[in-house]
């Protein structure tokens, strides 16, 4: 393989392991070329970003709440939620309201992120040469449930159209019909670790030839959203905050979000001139397997292992990873297994890995401090964050984080949390990050990004560029147009090129057009703004493909000069008619530059049906036509020109003019020129005769500066009737590249099917969530004095057996973290005893923790005891 170094030159790659090293620019890595999404507090990427810098909370938190089951004790509900996840633009995807209304909201927000991250990268779909995959995953939701329950609001719904509308199975192949995507469309499920598992997934596919372009995440929508309960030995954070790596971690806040990044093979984005945003150098998926406490712990050996296999994929030293976004999820299990396990991937703790990184030490941090725990969506809200960093060159502060986890040496190993907003500057190498997301059930996943290499600047464009505009409304199109005079507002410095052919090239083309010539962003923003009537042209009727007429007027007097091509051709002809007065020149430059404009335009592929002129312009159609050759048909123009400087009018002028015509070499015409014209030549619209056509006049009259402008007003006028028009001939000789500008305006509304009136969940004997079984703990007839017995049959309930081994573990028994941590919360009700996971892991058999428990008990005499937390 080659390599890029941090400054753009192309060296060996070095093996991993060996430091420093350059990282190769080949087919084996991808760039992310698109992003969309929506997390709690931000619609689209750059809200995100802006959330994150500023070190803004999104959590939402609701008052105090009892705990269930009686304890006393007392919890804050919180959640990251979506604003408004079940408002969506049916019309676009071409939903009829019913429709709308059965798709469960989790499939929709994805839909309308897709095309975001579409239409972010400058690609669409309809358009584009290759093969575009999907490959994505969600999470198990109740709309299913509600739909079922509410045949009163869907009486004519069936179970199977309630399936399809919301199983996850056709999530991406939902998204894939509705967009026109042939490639892969596949749907992941790895619980928090799908939308990073599926990212590795699209790189393969891409590396495998499977697609050329992949868009790749997961999506997290509950409708209704409502807040987790809390439960003493679940995974939820009682006081609504994650406080990753932090001593008072305990527990996530659930949260929804959706994210998708668009990749593509490197060298092709490269080469294409798309908005290489990073770089993927390598990934891993791997699975924990059996080495670990029970299903749904953690492992070490299996997350170093993911870890440092993407690092070898990616060939890089670990010491030249500056930044970690880390699963993160606080748990009291999880994050000291996470820290050890990077350590190890990293090269160890300790002087040595010390002294390897010269002093510097990897950041580390967790977007689930900021939105939550996005379940399916987490991987990708991750690594959303960590391509927005690599880009911006800052690390954004990780929250919650005011002491360290005291299991967890940070001191020791090669990691900091990142509690600050800081700057990115590595010492020698480019920006370069892991990601990783580790799913409940032992799926690993990790990603080594780099920041994008350096960028070419764009060569300067012409002075003047067409702007194409289109929506699936009207509303929409005034909308798309505010946002691109915002936009260029924004952005004064940005290539009017690049976004005249990011806009031509990279946006679908829909029903509603309207187009501008402009010179330069800020004359472009006042267009935009309407500051300049008469130059934004909004096509009257919606486009529709039509056989194209040029009409040629023979009025285009203005010498159109900065065209070497026209200047060319009006010298040539006005050699082959001189000696010419100035009225003669007059109508010989206006034929040829009405020639020369229909030229132009057949490069750039308006190839007229028909044509039609008056005056000079019937000649120029006739040579357009192909009936005479140019430099004939120059001549006739200037001996009429003569007869009508010398007065000579009516018919023996014109029979005169017209045995001149038959005298010329002629041939039949090519194409219909037309005895006169469809409809108004001065507009591009419907046919008057047949209804079906496209009429433009080709010429160019006082106010064109350049032939440039002249013939993309002309280009402007087709395109927004209907008329497709080849934009790569369009900027012919110069290399454009696409640049991110406003994603489509959806115009949404609510569609959804809200559930009955909740029933309680509280039980009728005020119970709820063994409430009535830790009653009976507390003093329903178990003699809590024998401690063995209690443990015994409290291990053999919670592991829902019969004939329990008490000299058996807990966990060969089938236990693992989640139902041992529920069993110590049943303990600590009962007796008054400092007792934790470690202690399972230090007494697993239910004698040796009976044994534990006496050890501990502050005196023989102790009895049932509430909570002593």
């Amino acid at each position: 393989m080659s390599a890029v170094d941090a400054a753009g030159t192309v060296n060996a790659a070095n093996g991993a392991g060996d430091a420093p090293d350059d990282g190769p620019d080949d087919g084996a890595h991808i760039a992310v070329i698109g992003m969309a999404c929506r997390f709690p507090g931000a619609r689209d990427p750059e809200e995100f970003w802006d959330n994150l810098v500023r070190g803004v909370d999104s959590v939402t938190r609701f008052p105090e709440r009892p705990v269930p089951g009686g304890s006393g004790e007392r919890y804050v509900p919180a959640g990251g939620f979506l604003d408004d996840p079940e408002w969506f633009d049916a019309g676009y995807f071409g939903y009829s309201p019913r429709e709308a209304r059965i798709i469960d909201p989790q499939h929709r927000v994805l839909m309308e992120c897709a095309v975001e991250a579409l239409e972010g990268a400058g690609c669409d779909p309809a358009r584009y040469p290759g093969v575009v995959g999907v490959y994505a995953g969600g999470t198990d939701t109740a709309y299913a449930a509600i739909l079922r329950s509410r045949r009163d609001a869907l009486p004519s719904v069936s179970d199977w159209e309630i399936r399809l509308a919301t199983g996850l199975d056709f999530l991406t192949s939902r998204t894939a019909y509705k967009l026109g995507l042939r490639g892969p469309a596949v749907t992941v499920r790895a619980a928090c670790a799908t939308s990073l598992v599926a990212v590795h997934l699209a790189v393969q596919g891409l590396l495998a030839g499977d697609c050329d372009l992949a868009l790749a995440g997961g999506v997290t929508v509950r409708f209704p959203a409502e807040p987790g309960v809390y439960a003493e030995g679940g995974i939820l954070s009682p006081d609504g905050s994650c406080r990753t790596f932090d001593a008072g971690a305990r527990g996530i806040v659930g949260g929804e979000g959706a994210g998708l990044v668009l990749l593509k093979r490197l060298p092709e984005a490269l080469a294409d001139g798309d908005p290489v945003r990073a770089v993927i150098r390598g990934s891993a998926v791997n699975n924990d397997g059996a080495d670990r406490i029970g299903f749904t712990a953690p492992g070490v050996d299996g997350q170093a292992a993911v870890v440092r296999a993407a690092q070898e994929v990616a060939e890089v030293d670990p010491a030249t990873v500056t930044y970690v976004e880390a699963h993160g999820t606080a748990t009291p299990l999880g994050d000291p297994i996470e820290v050890a396990a990077l350590t190890r991937a990293f090269g160890g703790a300790g002087p040595a890995a010390a002294g390897r990184r010269r002093g510097a030490r990897c950041a580390i941090g967790s977007v689930k401090t900021n939105i939550g725990h996005t379940d399916a969506a987490a991987g990708a809200a991750g690594l959303i964050k960590t391509v927005l960093a690599l880009e911006r060159g800052l690390i954004p502060p990780s929250l919650h984080f005011t002491e360290p986890n005291p299991e967890i040496d940070f001191d020791a190993g090669p990691f900091r949390v990142a509690a600050r907003l800081s700057e990115w500057k590595p010492d020698g190498t480019p920006r370069r990050a892991g990601v990783s997301s580790f799913g409940m059930g032992g799926t690993n996943a990790h990603v080594v990004l780099e920041e994008p290499p350096p960028r070419a600047p764009a060569p300067p464009g012409g002075p003047w560029q067409l702007l194409v505009l289109s929506a699936k409304s009207p509303a929409a199109l005034d909308a798309v147009t505010e946002r691109l005079a915002d936009h260029l507002r924004a952005r004064p410095d940005v290539s009017l090129a690049d976004v005249a052919w990011t806009l031509q090239t990279g946006r679908g083309e829909h029903a509603f057009r309207r187009y501008a010539v402009v010179n330069g962003a800020g004359d472009a923003i006042g267009v935009l703004d309407g500051g300049t009537p008469g130059r934004l042209h909004t096509a009257g009727d919606a486009a529709r493909p039509r056989p194209v007429t040029l009409a040629f007027p023979g009025t285009s007097t203005h010498r159109l000069d900065a065209e070497p091509g026209f200047r060319r051709l009006v010298d040539e002809c006005l050699a082959a008619t001189e000696p010419a007065t100035p009225e003669v020149a007059d109508d010989v430059v206006a034929f040829a530059q009405e020639y020369a404009l229909a030229r132009l335009l057949a490069r750039w592929g308006v190839v007229p049906a028909a044509v039609y002129g008056e005056g000079p312009g019937a000649l120029a159609a006739a040579v357009a036509a192909g009936v005479f050759p140019v430099l004939d048909a120059a001549r006739l123009v200037a001996e009429r020109a003569r007869l009508v400087r010398d007065g000579e009018t009516g018919p023996e002028a014109a029979r005169r003019f017209e045995l001149l015509v038959r005298e010329t070499p002629h041939d039949d015409p090519e194409i219909p020129l037309l005895p006169e014209p469809d409809a108004d030549p001065h507009a591009a619209g419907a046919s008057a005769r047949d209804g079906d056509r496209a009429v433009a006049d080709v010429a160019a009259g006082p106010d064109a500066p350049c032939a440039e402008a002249a013939a993309l007003d002309i280009a402007g006028r087709l395109w927004a009737a209907g008329t497709p028009v080849t934009w790569e001939a369009v900027h012919e000789g110069t290399r454009r590249s696409r640049v991110e500008l406003p994603t489509y305006p959806f115009e949404r509304q609510r569609y959804a099917i809200d559930p009955a009136e909740p029933a309680s969940r509280t039980p009728a004997n005020g119970a709820e969530d063994g409430g009535a079984e830790d009653g009976a703990e507390d003093g329903g007839g178990a003699d809590v004095a024998d401690v063995g017995e209690v443990v015994r049959r409290l291990f053999a309930e919670t592991l829902g057996i019969d004939g329990l081994d008490p000299d058996e573990s807990f966990f060969d028994l089938g236990g693992d973290s989640l139902v041992a941590t529920q069993f110590l919360v049943r303990i600590r009700k009962i007796y008054p005893v400092d007792v934790v996971l470690r202690s399972m892991f230090e007494a697993p058999t239910a004698n040796a923790f009976a044994a534990l428990v006496e050890a501990r008990m502050p005196s023989p005499a102790a009895g049932p005891a509430g909570n002593p937390r």
